[in-house]
């Protein structure tokens, strides 16, 4: 009997393939098999990296107390140290002078040198050492100074005063323990061949109340941490110790220089609290695989804590699911040999009218709305491709609508994003400003209560002169020191200035005057680095509208930067400071560049080198504020300044408007170009 509504031919197709839903289900089965069997894995991974973890945490802290217990021996220990602190003489520059006669001693090796390391707290070091086996590098124990009391080899020098954890054991307390990162090759304390870590704890007095001295321990990293090595998990499973950075520090598999971890990978290896994910690549070849990962709690690493890091290769993980995986499969032949049977059945009743809708709803997808739907079966499809022209002209008018809107949209969205953008910026720059004026603030608060006790002593000593005869030098330095004091007094004053918001108080300076000034003041420190400072000030420069105190703090801040770029020349080293009249928009400015012949600048950090807290110079000698208040000062003075490599050295150009063409400043405008750091 010929079907001749579509509702019949429906029918009949769900009755041909009422096998489909099988195959759903089956497939079902397996995504949640595979599901459930990733928790397993990924449970069980994680479970063994915490495990791992907490066994790093005890094997250290097994290790941190027996230093302790070291350093806790009264006879042995205790008391050598405390005889040590009483030879030395009383004050501070005496105790130095006597360190650093110790000091050369050792690096001569004399015989003063070698009775330390024959002493009996010596030997006793050493005997711990050799019980202890060969996990240990050396051991030794400082005073209250951090000068070496004993060792049980030779370390590398005999001060420790100034390494970090001396000072971290003397600063922070009894109960203060030093754990180091991986120390590499050479670079510790023994320079050994191998890896090492550092374990350092305080020596305390008998009533345990002070820091005597401190005793630090060398480990061999790789025999610490052997027990990362022997963690398995099936044939194909191993544990890794990590660092923060992402950087391997044990693993069984690969050496160090073979890992390649991706940003992913990194980023869960380095979590703070344990879990499992499916990585995609997990650093070892293999993709898609379950790992676990946990971080070492409880050690208080210095920077870089440690993290274990727990893999399988997927082979093995999803071997379980490989007997289901071929049993689908060969139940899915069966499946699409049925369903082939059935659709060419089908096809021959059917299949023609729908691929004409097929095709004629793919080029509608594809923008044509005109193409003809040739069927004429007299049935339900006939007036389904009516229907699909109607939606087709329906489409065609929504879309252009739709396009109208969605441009209307873009547009609004980028506005108000740039709105948002904006806001943003603003907030986090009045946050930096007002962190960094909190700190002048209080800068120069504290230099000015001793600056005061300073003009007011030279006010004496002046009166002094005017009523008792002193030689012309004398005078002459009383005059160059109380100049200098109220320099410092203005600067200060321009700081709390800075701080508070307002604006400098500008006036017509003469620039040539202020940069010979600079350059006088640069010239000890040019003399002392045997570097040349030279200068090329133009004849005639018209004034600028400027506070000369806060303009000598831009020439000499630039000036000491290119003094510190070319000291390590020496006589090599050149600074030039240059002045010369520039057009600029039809109007006339002042120049004054810096340049130099030192290194210059990478390019990929000239653009965060006026930044706040951004420094080039290694810790301790710069604070990364030098540049950042010199553009503001710059601002302030509606001036620009730029950067730029010179062949060779770096070149800063300072540009100011003359008098004439100096725009009018408003007390709310200082800080608004302060913007770019944002």
């Amino acid at each position: 009997m010929r079907i001749r509504t579509i509702r019949g031919r429906i029918v009949l197709a769900i009755v041909l393939v009422g096998c489909i839903p099988l195959l759903i289900g089956l497939v079902l089965a397996y995504v949640s098999g595979m599901r459930s069997l990733r928790d397993v894995i990924g449970g069980n991974l994680q479970a063994v990296a915490i495990q791992a973890a907490d066994r790093v945490t005890m094997l250290v802290q097994s290790e941190v107390q027996s230093v302790r217990l070291l350093g806790s021996a009264p006879l042995r220990v205790r008391q050598p140290v405390e005889a040590a602190n009483q030879s030395y003489p009383i004050g501070h520059d005496k105790v130095q002078a006597l360190i650093n006669d110790r000091m050369q001693l050792w690096e001569k090796g004399f015989e003063s040198a070698a009775r330390l390391l024959n002493a009996e707290l010596s030997r006793f070091l050493l005997e711990t050492k050799v019980r202890d086996g060969d996990k240990v590098v050396g051991l030794l124990i400082t005073d209250q100074y951090g000068a070496l009391v004993a060792a049980s080899s030779e370390p590398d020098h005999f001060y420790f005063g100034k390494e970090p954890w001396w000072e971290t054991v003397r600063a922070s307390g009894i109960d203060q323990v030093y754990v180091s990162g991986l120390i590499p090759a050479q670079e510790g304390s023994f320079r050994t061949s191998e890896e090492t870590i550092d374990i350092a704890v305080p020596i305390l007095d008998d009533r345990q109340h002070a820091v005597i001295g401190a005793v630090k321990a060398s480990y061999r990293f790789d025999m610490l941490f052997a027990m990362i090595k022997q963690i398995r998990i099936g044939q194909t499973g191993h544990a890794m110790l990590f660092d923060a950075a992402g950087n391997p520090l044990v693993c069984p598999i690969l050496p160090r220089q073979a890992h390649r971890i991706p940003s992913q990978l990194m980023a869960m290896i380095v979590s703070s609290e344990p879990g499992w994910a499916i990585a995609e690549d997990d650093g070892h070849g293999a993709n898609d695989t379950v790992v676990g990962y946990a971080p070492v709690r409880g050690l208080k690493l210095p920077d870089n804590p440690w993290h274990v890091f727990v893999r399988q290769q997927p082979a093995e993980s999803y071997a379980p699911i490989r007997d289901q995986v071929r049993n689908l499969a060969a139940i899915g032949l069966v499946m699409i040999g049925l369903l082939w049977a059935m659709g060419r059945y089908v096809a021959a009743r059917i299949a023609r009218p729908i691929q004409i809708l097929q095709s004629g709803v793919e080029a509608i997808s594809q923008g044509t709305y005109d193409r003809p739907l040739n069927i004429h079966t007299g049935d339900e499809f006939e007036d389904l491709a009516t229907a699909v022209h109607q939606m087709a002209d329906r489409l065609k008018t929504s879309r252009t609508e739709l396009e109208r809107l969605n441009e209307d949209l873009a547009r609004r969205v980028e506005e108000k994003t740039q709105e948002i953008t904006k806001h943003v910026q603003n907030l986090e720059l009045a946050e930096r400003l007002a962190t960094l004026g909190k700190v002048a603030s209080g800068i120069a608060h504290e230099i000015n209560n001793p600056l005061g006790i300073i003009l007011n002593r030279i006010e004496c000593m002046e009166a002094d002169a005017s009523r008792f005869p002193m030689p012309a030098e004398v005078c002459q330095d009383l005059e160059a020191i109380r100049t200098q004091a109220e320099r410092i007094s203005r600067v200060t004053k321009s700081i709390l200035t800075f701080s508070r918001g307002t604006v400098s108080t500008l006036k017509p300076i003469d620039v040539n005057s202020v940069v010979r000034t600079c350059i006088a003041n640069a010239g000890e420190r040019v003399s002392a680095l045997s570097v040349r400072l030279e200068s090329l000030l133009s004849a005639s420069l018209p004034p600028v509208m400027g506070d000369r105190d806060r303009l000598e703090t831009v020439i000499l801040n630039l000036i000491n930067n290119a003094i510190d770029a070319v000291s390590p020349l020496g006589a090599e080293g050149v600074v030039t400071v240059r002045t010369a009249t520039v057009q600029m928009d039809a109007e006339t400015w002042v120049e004054i560049s810096v340049s130099d012949n030192g290194p210059g600048i990478l390019p990929e950090i000239i653009g965060r080198i006026f930044d706040p807290f951004f420094s080039t110079k290694p810790a301790g000698q710069g604070t990364g504020l030098g540049l950042f208040l010199t553009y503001g000062i710059v601002s302030d003075h509606r001036g620009k300044i730029e950067v730029k490599n010179g062949e060779p050295g770096a070149i800063f150009s300072v540009a100011l408007p003359t008098v004439g063409f100096m725009t009018p400043i408003h007390k709310e405008a200082p800080w608004e170009s302060q913007a770019k750091f944002l």
